[in-house]
């Protein structure tokens, strides 16, 4: 399996302070299975299954915080 993005944009800073590229997605070059990964910038990293499910998780409540919209 190769890479799947589910998300790439250049972000910028609601405080004005600049921007970055944040990438997220699927991949399979690494572990058990497809796993996620994130690139912020030029740094990447692919997550293990539980700290993915637990971001993931987090991710959720904050977009329950605010209500917005999930697919």
């Amino acid at each position: 399996m190769g890479t799947i993005s589910y998300f790439e944009r250049t972000v910028a800073d609601a405080a004005g302070e600049g921007s970055l590229e944040i990438e997220c997605g699927t991949t399979g070059y690494a572990g058990d299975g497809p796993q996620l990964f994130l690139k912020i910038g030029r740094e990447s990293i692919i997550l293990s299954h539980e700290d993915g499910e637990a971001l993931c998780s987090a991710f959720a409540r904050i977009a329950g915080y605010f209500r917005y919209a999930t697919d």
